[in-house]
């Protein structure tokens, strides 16, 4: 059979083809539209024509290879299988709960992604397996074959099997699978530890579930899609491009079919790893810009980056956390909306934003004529005249440049600029996202973007990889030939692959005594006989095998590639060596431990050469014409690619022009084509700009330069932002313990020399917002600013001027530029233990409550403070776990503090005050326009609490006057002499006007300025404002309370802002020794259910008023030996109303052996609280916990230290529902039944609360 091969890529608008004829090295290219109600039409469409143009027959072929949206788009739109989950028992709900974390911390109306699995077609079954993999209860085979029978009866064609620890052990997992298939031999099941055999069970859940939702509709498309083929004369083989950038057999993709959803991205990403290789350059960057999107990635070594996860179906697409995670194999990439047709507006501070909002296709840009009236990119650079109106798509399409003016003027005028000027900041603003975030892929992986060479490609990319390139300090850009087709042409470079990941957990002494050995021989077995069936003869096939290792006791990990004769110490060398290229800092001297093994086995990669197709005319003419640079018109030179004499250098301002895209060469760049019909730009990267802002110059004068260009405030602004992200980042990836690594309690800030925040991580823990810039302006106060030396780190926990406890460190670094402190770099994290009694209810004074660190220096010019280390060490149970976490913290600000320096350098800035300053003012004049707009007048609230058995009533009234608003908690009662529920300044201050921020500029960015117009009283000695040494360990028990006063107050005035009561957080922990001696000590965060909002339900598990996430049951019992024997939902809990509240959560945990001893600290929050909703909405249910043992039921009351003395001791906790909005009676029948339908209401509480009964005989 002859080599010729076709790659196939369905995309989203169009099917694209390439041709490869082997050793002739000719490519032909084809397009066709895409056919969405069956994309195999469109593709088989486009083959015919593609055949047929080039006189050949299907028969000629002799491999198709396909990429496809198919799975992407199914789980998008919702439009897969009707699936059946079967679960172990007491974790139905898992897919619901997902981590409980608000990817918004200001949004209150957040929306998430539907399970695609329905409540009430997610059956439980009795059979457990512990941590260790070992059975702790038989499945029950009967049990499951009747919950199979009821699933299959009501109609699903599909089944996840998902059971905990079943990557450990997947005994149970099989058998229920073999016995399901025995009885119904159609049925389509998914396994989990086959289709991710990895630890944390929502995101593999998840995963499962998908795949079972794609794995009908896959198999009929690719059994129609054969037989088409077929029936057209192919006798090659048809292979499939996962999203790992490997390809596939048929029968791999119709058993995991989730492993395609990203197909076409792979491809492009694989294209630029040729593309490079074959220009001399294994380590590149690609940039992928089309329509709606642009996409980073980065090559090294000939080859893309492999991420484990990434997210499917987003409520909003370029927010993570928003989506659904797949634990699948997948080409590590970062996406962001900007494309050509992304739209442009101006924001609540007056600055200028681009995207994620797009056009589409339809009506597309304003100036392709069909309806389209908001600015978007492409307008812009119609705009600009990098666009030739007359022949955009070779001719095929004429733009309209008047209705790209036109709709350019709605954000020219409202920056004060002309509407040329506006679209050049639309461009500077798309290249300046990209860049940023293209920096942040890199950064993570510890590049630096100014060594690589950067690969554009797409309709969009060509336009604007020069000047995305410049942002970045990269010199060299390819554009390719092809680049239309790229994601096609990439899936013919890619080999046949098996990608396969295992965790066991291991200490480094089992891994090398035998442990890495045993791993890596099954993988290896299953690895080569899935490539032996797809025709790959074992001597054929490369091992790539990769161990995730992490410091013991940390969470994340990072992949070390195995060598062929592991030793601790080469492991050890190894593992050192990314940690500190990643991180800049050598890791703690902890030792080391095994989480996974990733195995990649491959076959080999198959020839591939490009034709060109093109014959350049030697001296073709150039056209011109004008573009605008930034500074003015200038003309511009235009020539068409295909006349281009390979070696011939042009100079910028050019414009190069093909059908598929057109490259733009910016003043100071030049471009030549190579031999291979490469486009090679050589871009001149400005190593330091002009000095903008002197330091010398007056604030005043400093300022209105800033203001003078909005587009650079715009710029410069996110740029921070994106700082702040990159140090949010590093602590999660280096910290170790559960609250700080996968909760996520922490936040990371960066501040000007004064200790005022001028941006911070998206994902801050929102009391600190407040309370950090507290704690630097604490530090400042003993250590001034021109008293710091470069390398100094600063720290403290002073309660009453950092986060109200001392569990919440905050460390400080000073960030220098020319000598002088120009900024700092802060991060703030809760640690597991600071010493004390762990008794919080018991403590009388914060003496008795751990270790008080004043401000202190904690590194003096970049040497830790020996003593103050010690100190902490023998003050803290959990020393390895604690300074591990404060030394991420020092880590995240060293990254932080660089990149300031950087961004100085960048944008000509010799400090931060005038950027500062004109921020903080933008964000203080929104929050004063969104206050003025509010009814003056004073609003009076009053709330309950019971944090220590007996009811507190805590009044508030919030006076609105103009532009100001002042919480008055007069009548507070006074601060408690015994317990630790009093609140500090700081922390009432925080949490009084959070809420504050959320109802009334969500969308502005945070800042000091958010919170100038807000004043916040209480009087001295109360349990809001205490008095020092009062005890404060659990000062969450009172200033948790502050936003459902608020909320209730202003409920009346702005009910489409506000929410009902939402059940607050509450905190498991347990300590001791396990069955081997070794201390332990961890806390399990978990949320209530959120307060329904107006004509909004609340959802259920939702850390609320937190930014924090909680941890996964598979990790806490991997970390604790205990076994949690349920986390689910509590039918009839959540609050009636026209809008239910969010249900309450159930956790029942015992120990998993009697060797060993363990205590547990439950701390319910809510009990015996019914807290009424609002505009007539019901309590949902209040919060308790109970103690099982010896067949008695203890109530714990408020809070209780037990002792679990035997595995048949029992914890339970129940966390409170959130209320409802409105009258019950007023909730929709239809939603009334789903709820009854879901499990979520029984049929009494519908007839008793929602009146259905009622409902019917009035129908009647």
């Amino acid at each position: 059979m002859s080599e010729r091969r076709v790659g196939v890529d369905i995309g989203g608008t169009f099917t694209d083809f390439v041709l490869s004829s082997g050793a002739s090295g000719r490519t032909a290219l084809h397009k066709t539209l895409t056919t969405p109600s069956d994309p195999s039409v469109g593709a088989l469409t486009g083959l015919d024509e593609l055949l047929a143009r080039e006189g050949l027959a299907a028969a000629d072929l002799s491999e198709i290879v396909h990429g496809t949206t198919l799975v992407t788009n199914a789980v998008i739109e919702r439009k897969g299988a009707k699936v059946g989950m079967l679960t172990t028992e007491g974790f139905r709900d898992t897919l619901e709960m997902g981590n409980e974390q608000r990817y918004d911390i200001y949004d209150l109306d957040l929306s998430f992604p539907d399970p695609l699995v329905s409540r009430d077609l997610r059956r439980e079954v009795a059979g457990r397996l512990d941590a260790l993999g070992r059975e702790v209860t038989p499945l029950d085979e009967a049990g499951l074959l009747a919950q199979a029978r009821a699933l299959r009866d009501a109609g699903c064609e599909a089944l996840a099997i998902c059971f905990m620890h079943s990557y450990r052990n997947p005994a149970h997992e099989l058998r229920a699978a073999g016995l399901i298939k025995a009885e119904w031999p159609d049925m389509a099941v998914s396994v989990s530890s086959a289709v991710v055999g990895e630890i944390s069970e929502y995101p593999r859940f998840v995963t499962t579930c998908a795949n079972a939702f794609v794995q009908p509709l896959m198999a009929r498309y690719l059994t129609r899609f054969e037989s088409e083929l077929s029936a057209r004369g192919f006798a090659g083989e048809l292979r499939l491009m996962t999203s790992a950038g490997g390809l596939v057999p048929v029968e791999t993709a119709r058993a995991l079919p989730i492993r395609l959803l990203e197909s076409g991205p792979a491809g492009g990403a694989l294209a630029t790893a040729w593309f490079g290789k074959a220009a001399g350059l294994p380590d590149v960057l690609s940039f992928d810009m089309g329509g709606t999107t642009a996409k980073a990635c980065l090559i090294e070594d000939g080859a893309p980056h492999i991420a484990p996860v990434l997210e499917a179906g987003r409520e909003h697409r370029f927010k993570n956390g928003s989506g659904l995670p797949m634990r699948a194999p997948t080409v590590d990439m970062i996406e962001i909306g900007a494309g050509g047709g992304s739209v442009a507006a101006v924001d609540d501070v007056g600055l200028l934003k681009v995207g994620p909002s797009s056009a589409g296709a339809a009506p597309g840009p304003a100036c392709y004529g069909k309806g389209g009236s908001e600015p978007t990119v492409t307008d812009a650079s119609v705009l600009l005249g990098y666009y030739d109106p007359e022949r955009f798509l070779g001719g095929r399409m004429t733009l309209d440049r008047s209705a790209a003016e036109t709709a350019m003027e709605q954000v020219a005028g409202p920056l004060g600029l002309d509407p040329v000027q506006a679209a050049w900041g639309v461009h500077q603003t798309v290249a300046e996202s990209m860049a940023s975030a293209a920096q942040i892929h890199m950064v993570e992986k510890g590049r630096d973007p100014r060594r690589h060479a950067m690969i554009g490609f797409g309709g969009a990319g060509p336009a604007f990889a020069a000047r995305v390139a410049r942002v970045l300090g990269i010199a060299e850009v390819i554009i390719p030939p092809a680049s239309g087709a790229a994601s096609a042409f990439g899936f013919l470079s890619a080999p046949l692959t098996v990608d396969l990941v295992r965790s066991r957990p291991m200490d480094i002494d089992t891994a090398l005594g035998g442990g890495i050995d045993a791993l890596v021989g099954e993988m290896t077995a299953e690895a080569l006989a899935e490539l032996g069936d797809a025709g790959v003869a074992e001597k054929d096939a490369k091992l790539f095998p990769v161990l995730d290792i992490r410091l013991k006791g940390q969470l994340h990990v990072v992949g070390v590639p195995l060598p062929d004769a592991p030793t601790e110490a080469g492991l050890r060398a190894a593992f050192e060596a990314v940690y500190l290229d990643r991180y800049s800092r050598r890791p703690a001297e902890a030792p080391l431990e095994i989480l996974s093994l990733r195995l990649r086995a491959q076959g080999p990669a198959p020839t591939l050469e490009v034709g060109t197709g093109q014959r350049a005319t030697d001296g073709a003419k150039a056209r011109a014409r004008k573009v605008w640079t930034g500074d003015g018109w200038q003309v511009a030179s235009v020539h068409d690619r295909s006349a281009l004499v390979p070696g011939v250098e042009i100079t910028g301002p050019a414009i190069i022009e093909e059908p598929e895209s057109t490259t733009v060469i910016p003043l100071g760049d030049s471009v030549s084509a190579d031999t291979a019909g490469n486009l090679r730009i050589k871009v001149k990267v400005a190593h330091e700009a002009a000095v903008k802002i002197p330091a010398d110059l007056p604030l005043a004068e400093a300022k209105a330069r800033l203001e003078d260009d909005p587009i650079a405030l715009e710029i410069m602004w996110a740029r921070l932002v994106t700082i702040t992200e990159d140090m949010w980042q590093t602590v999660c990836r280096t910290a170790f313990s559960l609250i700080i690594s996968e909760s996520q309690d922490f936040g990371c800030a960066l501040l000007d020399p004064d200790g005022e925040t001028i941006a911070h991580s998206a994902r801050v823990m929102p009391v600190f917002n407040i309370t950090l810039p507290r704690a630097v302006r604490h530090i400042l106060k003993r250590y001034p600013a021109e008293t710091m030396r470069e390398g100094d780190v600063y720290v403290t926990n002073d309660p009453w001027e950092c986060a109200g406890h001392l569990f919440d460190i905050a460390v400080v670094t000073p960030v220098f530029s020319e000598g002088r402190v120009v900024a700092l770099s802060a991060t703030v994290g809760h640690v597991g233990d600071i010493g004390g009694t762990r008794d919080g209810l018991s403590a009388s004074e914060v003496y008795e409550e751990g270790l008080q660190i004043p401000p202190m220096r904690l590194v003096r010019e970049g040497e830790e403070n020996e003593d103050l280390f010690r100190l902490m060490e023998e003050n803290v149970r959990e020393a390895v776990q604690v300074l591990g976490d404060v030394r991420s913290l020092v880590t995240a600000n060293a990254r932080g503090a660089a990149q300031v320096r950087r961004f100085l350098t960048e944008y000509g800035l010799r400090d931060l005050r005038g950027l500062a300053a004109v921020v903080q003012d933008r964000s203080e004049g929104a929050m004063r326009a969104a206050i003025a707009a509010l009814p003056d007048g004073t609003y009076s609230s009053e709330v309950d609490f019971n944090p220590m058995g007996t009811r507190m009533t805590i009044p508030m009234s919030l006076t609105v006057a103009g532009e100001r608003i002042t919480v008055d908690f007069a009548g507070a009662p006074p601060q408690v002499a015994r317990g630790g529920i009093n609140c500090t300044m700081s922390y009432t201050q925080a949490h009084a006007t959070y809420p504050l921020k959320c109802m009334l500029t969500p969308g502005v960015r945070g800042n000091a300025g958010c919170y100038r117009a807000f004043e916040v009283t209480a009087p001295e000695g109360s349990i809001l404002n205490c008095r020092k040494p009062a005890a404060v360990s659990l000062r969450t028990r009172t200033g948790w309370y502050s936003s459902p006063n608020i909320f209730r107050a202003m409920s009346k005035v702005v009910p489409g802002a506000v929410r009902a009561y939402s059940g607050l957080p509450s905190v498991l922990t347990f300590w001791g020794t396990d069955e081997q001696g070794r201390d332990f000590s961890e806390m399990l965060l978990l949320g209530g259910g959120q307060g329904a909002g107006q004509g909004s339900d609340g959802r259920g598990a939702l850390l609320w008023p937190t930014s924090a996430a909680s941890s996964s049951i598979e990790l806490m019992e991997q970390r604790l030996p205990v076994v949690v024997l349920e986390k689910g939902f509590v039918t009839d809990s959540g609050g009636p109303g026209a809008a239910r509240g969010g249900m309450a959560t159930r956790v029942r945990v015992r120990r998993r052996e009697a060797v060993g001893a363990m205590t547990c600290q439950v701390a319910p929050e809510g009990v015996d609280l019914p807290v009424h909703g609002l505009h007539g909405g019901l309590p949902g249910l209040s919060s308790y916990a109970v103690h099982r043992k010896d067949g008695r039921e203890l109530d714990c009351g408020t809070g209780a230290i037990l002792t679990l003395g035997d595995p048949s001791e029992e914890v339970e906790l129940v966390l409170s529902a959130g209320s409802g909005f409105g009258d019950p009676a007023e909730r929709p029948d239809t939603m009334v039944a789903e709820d009854i339908r879901l499990g979520r209401i029984s049929e009494t509480a519908a007839r008793d609360a929602y009146k259905s009964a009622a409902r019917s005989e009035n129908a009647a």
